[in-house]
């Protein structure tokens, strides 16, 4: 195969797989909120996880085809839930992930999960190689979470459960529509 014609489909997949990022991140947004923040996954910590002051939703279609909201708690605003109502799918997102002793500060862009604006949590190593040794390991551990709630994700959406769930977002789109 040439590379014209490899570029061609990996860009014809990454295209058109696009939406699998939004998704996730939207139910992401659906996972934290009705958890009460509280995300527990295998052989990890529990954490919270939280929308910060940046949320960016998005739609193929429409006269309004985003809508970005920053500031403050954007994923309660009335206007969040109006896109989410209309269709629209989660972007970008600003998240806060917390144990009890860390927290990560990041965006996830919904095309290809690239993370973003990552503010690590406080290391407290004086020495320069301890310091660089600890904010990779904290670095591992945000994008091994991140790649553990994706692959959770995408059990859920191969599994038969995944109508129930759909379900469940759709009450949750209702009641965020109805505040």
């Amino acid at each position: 195969m040439s590379n014209e014609l490899l570029h061609e489909g990996l860009s014809f997949l990454q295209t058109n797989r696009a939406f699998l990022g939004r998704e996730f991140l939207t139910w992401l947004w659906f996972k934290s909120e009705t958890q009460n923040h509280k995300i527990m996954l295998k052989n990890y910590e529990n954490f919270h996880l939280y929308i910060d002051d940046k949320l960016v939703l998005s739609s193929s279609s429409g006269s309004v085809r985003e809508n970005s909201l920053k500031g403050g708690t954007p994923a309660y605003a009335y206007e969040a839930g109006s896109a989410l109502g209309s269709g629209k799918l989660v972007h970008e997102a600003k998240f806060i992930l917390q144990d009890s002793e860390r927290q990560w500060c990041f965006s996830i862009l919904g095309e290809d999960l690239s993370l973003r604006a990552i503010r690590l949590p406080a290391v407290s190593e004086a020495d320069s190689r301890a310091h660089i040794s600890q904010r990779i390991i904290y670095m591992q551990l945000l994008t091994d979470l991140i790649d553990e709630l994706y692959k959770e994700y995408l059990q859920l959406r191969l599994s038969v459960q995944f109508q129930e769930e759909l379900s469940n977002i759709r009450i949750w789109i209702d009641n965020k529509i109805s505040i």
